[in-house]
């Protein structure tokens, strides 16, 4: 699923980002704006866009292997008093929510 595409496209391009780049990146760079037949300034926009959108979505998810998730799930589960975990339950707060 591309990002790009979930976009509006009537949105007006109001604000401007500059980078300096080698001469290899920006030569790398056109070449795949010019095999996908866009513009490099499309080009970069969308990727970076679609690298945004993945950094966001991993910072609001938490992700890992089904048989760490079931054991974590199986230690909410168990009632059983941990004796550390208690003491500090029953300790006084330092901070009084309003």
């Amino acid at each position: 699923m591309s990002v790009i595409s979930e976009r509006p496209r009537t949105r007006t391009r109001s604000q401007r980002i500059e980078a300096r780049v080698t001469e290899d990146d920006a030569q790398v760079i056109g070449r795949a704006a010019t095999l996908l037949n866009e513009s490099v300034s499309a080009f970069v926009v969308g990727a970076a866009v679609e690298k945004a959108a993945t950094v966001v979505a991993r910072s609001d998810r938490t992700i890992m292997p089904a048989e760490q998730f079931d054991e974590m799930i199986a230690a909410l589960d168990d009632a059983t008093p941990v004796p550390q975990l208690v003491a500090l339950a029953s300790r006084a707060r330092r901070i009084q929510r309003r």
